[in-house]
């Protein structure tokens, strides 16, 4: 049925619960599909692919802690996402994935040893507080993917970013705003 999580959430309206996984095998340790309402926390540890893959939602979150994941920490598309902290460690690809027309409200970003911290893509809007990345090879992607999208919108207030290979990354459809460079 095209359900991809060790565990699936079809059609499902939070109101203040907690999320906790380690040792996932699946390509996404929750797949969030359709969902609604409040996360109080999300704890993922160790996964084989994804650890959150959220789509066609509009989810708040209050507090996410991710380590170890051989692809992305946080993977969204379809949808309005609202966190207010997230700790994000050691994501194969990663740390925050927004595309397809997706909206994001970050208050606090940390993010260690990842690919990419975040990226945003085909018609997303990333709008972020507080931004910190360590052990990064791009501090934050901003592009194009697919033909039917346009590129994507980053705004960070506060940016922090060390031992990286590339701060930032944008195409001619793509825009980043920093007010304040950490």
């Amino acid at each position: 049925n095209l359900l991809t999580g060790c565990v699936t959430i079809l059609d499902l309206k939070f109101n203040e619960i907690n999320l906790k996984s380690q040792k996932s095998s699946c390509e996404d340790a929750f797949n969030i599909i359709r969902g609604s309402g409040e996360i109080k926390k999300i704890e993922i540890e160790n996964t084989l692919a994804d650890g959150l893959d959220a789509d066609f939602s509009n989810i708040n979150i209050n507090n996410v802690f991710i380590k170890n994941t051989s692809n992305d920490c946080l993977d969204f598309s379809y949808g309005s996402y609202n966190i207010i902290n997230a700790e994000l460690n050691n994501c194969g690809d990663k740390g925050i994935s927004l595309g397809e027309k997706s909206y994001l409200n970050l208050k606090k970003i940390l993010i260690d040893n990842s690919n990419v911290a975040l990226a945003v893509k085909d018609s997303s809007f990333g709008n972020v507080e507080y931004f910190s990345a360590n052990k990064i090879k791009n501090c934050i992607s901003v592009y194009n993917k697919k033909q039917e999208f346009f590129g994507g919108d980053v705004m960070v207030n506060n940016f922090k970013c060390q031992n990286f290979i590339n701060e930032l990354n944008y195409d001619q459809n793509s825009t980043i705003k920093i007010k304040n460079k950490l």
